[in-house]
């Protein structure tokens, strides 16, 4: 299928946009190349061939989540030079 700069100017209109006639015959020449890859992709014969919704048929690859017992938060903290109740504290990076 050819595109036409007439056609190109026309949805140009349509969509309220100003195309120059240089600008025209490019955009004529690229769509024309993709309605030929286009047609060309039609002409494939697909008889049989399952459609692809997915490539990768992995479903969930994460582990379980697995609890287990931590370390109390006393012993957690117990060598931090500088804590507040459960928290570590630390020096400030960022300036106001």
């Amino acid at each position: 299928m050819i595109m036409d700069k007439d056609t190109v100017g026309r949805m140009a209109d349509i969509a309220h946009m100003y195309i120059s006639e240089e600008e025209k015959s490019r955009i004529s020449k690229e769509l024309s190349f993709l309605l030929e890859c286009f047609d060309k992709l039609n002409q494939a014969d697909t008889e049989g061939v399952m459609p692809t919704i997915h490539p990768i048929t992995d479903r969930n690859i994460l582990r379980e989540d697995v609890v287990w017992e931590s370390l109390p938060i006393e012993e957690v903290l117990k060598n931090s030079p500088d804590k507040d109740n459960r928290f570590f504290r630390v020096p400030r990076i960022i300036e106001e």
